[in-house]
């Protein structure tokens, strides 16, 4: 799952949704150095990506993504998950607005990163202006992010094309993605914010 899948599935408040966010930045066991939220969120943030890694929906769609993606069709897969997510946010979320979502996950990730990284606000303030979680509802915000993300890779990838790739197979990934977070909110509920 990307970013707006972390931070949905985020019960518990502000801290948990922040250690889920940004988990990626705690290496290894480093966790038990923080507050029990953000640690909680630390974990939660791991056992989502398990439980989406083992998910015989994901080993599905990722074979929906065209070979030459090789490797890269999960990353790619996460970001699309964000944009069935994006599109039909209200729906999925109980009636969220995705934009009022959006700015309390903007101020909630503002209010906490610095626990986790002296950069890690530069990154929030890129994703505020960029519009990065309500441009994954637009498959022209999903190709902004992927050539970004493209850019951030140490040699050359194929994510950059990796638009292309979920208008080929949109039709195919919709309802597993539906069937996918019907699973995924079951496992772990939704965060309460919005």
């Amino acid at each position: 799952m990307n970013f707006l899948a972390h931070l949905v599935l985020s019960p518990g408040g502000e801290k948990i949704m922040a250690g889920n966010f940004f988990a990626d930045r705690v290496r290894g066991s480093s966790w038990k150095s923080l507050e029990a939220d953000y640690a909680q969120g630390v974990l939660l943030h791991r056992r989502i990506d398990h439980f989406t890694d083992q998910h015989p929906i994901v080993r599905e769609a990722k074979q929906l993504i065209h070979p030459q993606f090789g490797l890269f069709r999960g990353v790619l897969l996460d970001v699309f998950w964000d944009h069935f997510l994006a599109r039909d946010f209200g729906r999925l979320t109980g009636g969220f607005a995705l934009p009022k979502f959006a700015d309390y996950a903007h101020q909630t990730l503002t209010a906490h990163a610095l626990v986790f990284h002296p950069e890690a606000p530069r990154m929030i303030e890129a994703m505020i202006r960029g519009k990065w979680l309500v441009g994954y509802a637009e498959i022209d915000g999903v190709d902004r992010v992927l050539r970004q993300m493209s850019q951030r890779f140490p040699r050359q990838n194929p994510m950059a094309e990796g638009a292309e790739a979920l208008r080929e197979a949109h039709g195919d990934l919709e309802p597993l993605f539906n069937a996918f977070w019907l699973d995924l909110v079951s496992e772990f509920g939704l965060s309460a914010g919005g």
